[in-house]
């Protein structure tokens, strides 16, 4: 007999205030939908998940609900709420609703409309999407739509190769149209990866990162070249990520050392060019990161993180430092983490940036819940926090 599984985890409380002067408008979400912990923004989320059959096949649902919070004059709105209907061996996938995509090496996009995926003989790989770019309150356009597609090529088990292509048009007139390559091949102990998206319409290259990495037992060094532009930037996740993930071109280089079984030392280092409003003169500068992980057990599950950075130039350049902790123990887990940002330029918003979050979650028997906090300061706002909290229930028809 097929079983059923349903699955859901509703988002009980959720409250987001600003103590102090508010300096810019922030957006309605940072999303994260993957780790409570890791959710950062005006908060007010109905979660929802569920599917039938047995595990991994047939039909699955899962719902992301913005239901608007804290002062900011932003109505709710579904953010992700989709059916996924999928083959048993995973050969093959289709989702229909409101999405994100991101397909090979094309930028991010949030539609209304339909996502598939197969595996298809001789190791070919097809994806493809279409429908409307999602717009606030409802604001699409009559003849506003996207749609795209990759094709790709397994190279037994050391590679692969893609070609993808992107148009995007507005009311009708075209806003946007990309063609994206990708690839990555493991030769040894030598590993070499690759994408680049091409802006056809407005011609400029507008994504490119190229990686070559070697392997020595326990040292991996890797040297790296990118290129981005502010379509292909990734939703912000922390403070380091609002002051450092910005349109940039940047050459550097890293290597990790497995130090100990469960220490693992990391640094990068390179040279960072900003162009546009934030440094209009486009001048290189240096940044660099370091950074200790030290895993509490051998599934790494538990860990506490060390971190220093400096970059030269972003944000008028800034020194920060993170600490961060996850524990778990049992039914429950715990997790931790705090920054702290010294601009070299204070811009009448205080000589540091602080951010924190501290978070304990639990599971039981067909229950769930957490309760997360997170306040700091950033160049936008002089402080915010919030709370979030999360009460899940799973059972069995």
């Amino acid at each position: 007999m097929t079983r059923g599984r349903l699955l859901g985890a509703l988002l009980l409380v959720a409250v987001a205030t600003s103590v102090g002067a508010r300096v810019g408008a922030a957006g309605p979400l940072r999303l994260r939908a993957d780790a409570l912990t890791q959710t950062q923004a005006p908060v007010g989320l109905l979660v929802l998940g569920g599917d039938v059959g047995q595990p991994g096949e047939r039909f699955s649902a899962e719902a992301m609900i913005w239901l608007g919070a804290g002062d900011d004059e932003v109505m709710g709105d579904a953010l992700i709420i989709a059916l996924i209907a999928r083959r048993a061996d995973g050969r093959a996938e289709a989702r229909l609703g409101r999405l994100i995509t991101s397909t090979g090496a094309l930028r991010p996009l949030h539609l209304d409309g339909l996502a598939g995926r197969a595996r298809l003989p001789h190791r070919i790989d097809v994806d493809a999407f279409a429908g409307v770019p999602v717009a606030p309150r409802l604001g699409a356009a009559a003849w506003d739509w996207a749609a795209g597609a990759r094709l790709g090529r397994r190279l037994g088990d050391w590679g692969g190769v893609g070609v993808a292509a992107l148009e995007r048009r507005s009311a009708g007139r075209l806003e946007a149209r990309e063609l994206g390559l990708d690839g990555s091949a493991a030769l040894g102990r030598l590993d070499v990866s690759g994408r680049a998206a091409f802006d056809l319409s407005d011609p400029a290259l507008a994504d490119l990162q190229l990686a070559l990495a070697r392997r020595w037992r326990a040292v991996r060094a890797e040297v790296r070249a990118e290129r981005r532009l502010p379509s292909h930037l990734l939703p912000a996740t922390s403070l380091f990520t609002v002051l450092g993930d910005v349109a940039s071109e940047r050459v550097g280089a890293a290597v990790r050392w497995r130090a100990a079984p469960r220490l693992d030392l990391l640094a990068d280092v390179g040279a960072r060019r900003v162009a546009g409003p934030i440094d209009d003169d486009g001048a290189t500068e240096a940044d660099g990161v370091a950074r200790a992980t030290l895993r509490l057990d051998d599934a790494g599950a538990g860990a506490v993180v060390g971190e220093l950075r400096r970059t030269g130039a972003v944000s008028g350049g800034w020194t920060g430092a993170r600490l961060a902790a996850r524990l778990p123990h049992g039914r429950w887990r715990a997790s931790v983490e705090a920054e702290l940002v010294r601009p070299d330029e204070d811009r009448g918003r205080g000589t540091l940036w602080p951010w924190a979050m501290a978070a304990l979650g639990w599971a039981g028997a067909g229950w769930d819940g957490a309760l997360a906090i997170e306040g700091g300061a950033t160049p936008s706002e002089r402080s915010r926090v919030e709370v979030l909290a999360l009460l899940g229930r799973r059972w069995t028809p």
